[in-house]
């Protein structure tokens, strides 16, 4: 497969997902966030695809990360741009059901390998993953602190976490309400501050960016066990 863009990838995902939210309307596709994906608002589609751009971005500052964790795929876009890019991909998801109906439009990469289910009920081994990715998921989790220990055990030691969540502040509950009836957040359970104050008793946590309209929505993070040898943007 000829190496794609992040535009032409986004333009592929993005087609698909509106045809399918043509026709499919379920808590699953909600939640795996299709519709904030596929919407038709410049500024949340800024903000939703610009999370991506940045982390991949980032990531791809260091060319010695080989072995990569998509934890909470969703859609698979990300694992799907990851692996185009010649990472060898693990994706997971508790429920592949979006990601089944995205597959039937869109040929993955055979560099991806899908696990669906809880992936802390999976003995994967120490140190498996030079990247673990957790974009947009982990506002999801009530338990966090076990998947925190999890991923430190599983990275590599000049490895590094990528997070990204929203505030969750009064302007972004406002914009959610705005964006439609399909934007209820009742599956966020926490927000990116507290995310973040969580990872930093195990890891050392550094700001890469935050999308800011006039006040901070959405913030991305890296997490790694040494010092982050990049540099902040």
């Amino acid at each position: 497969m000829a190496q794609e863009t992040f535009k032409s990838t986004k333009k592929k995902f993005k087609t698909v997902f509106n045809d399918i939210l043509k026709t499919t309307n379920s808590y699953e596709i909600d939640e795996a966030a299709l519709p904030a994906y596929a919407h038709k608002n410049p500024l949340i589609d800024y903000l939703f695809w610009k999370r991506l751009q940045v982390a991949f971005e980032h990531a791809n500052k260091n060319n010695s990360y080989h072995k990569v964790l998509d934890f909470g795929c969703g859609s698979g876009c990300f694992s799907y741009l990851l692996a185009n890019k010649g990472y060898e991909v693990t994706a997971t998801d508790l429920d592949f059901g979006p990601l089944s109906l995205i597959k039937e439009k869109i040929d993955f990469p055979p560099n991806i390998k899908f696990i669906e289910g809880d992936i802390i009920n999976h003995d994967l081994p120490n140190g498996s993953f030079d990247l673990i990715f957790a974009l947009d998921v982990l506002e999801h989790i009530e338990n966090l602190p076990d998947y925190i220990e999890l991923f430190k055990r599983l990275l590599t030691p000049n490895g590094m976490i990528i997070v990204s969540g929203p505030t969750e502040n009064v302007l972004y509950k406002v914009g959610r309400k705005l964006a439609g009836n399909r934007f209820t957040g009742d599956y966020h359970v926490t927000n990116i501050s507290k995310i973040k104050s969580e990872f930093s008793p195990y890891l050392k946590v550094n700001t890469i960016k935050k999308l800011i309209f006039p006040l901070v929505l959405f913030e991305i993070f890296s997490a790694s066990k040494g010092t982050d040898q990049m540099e902040n943007n």
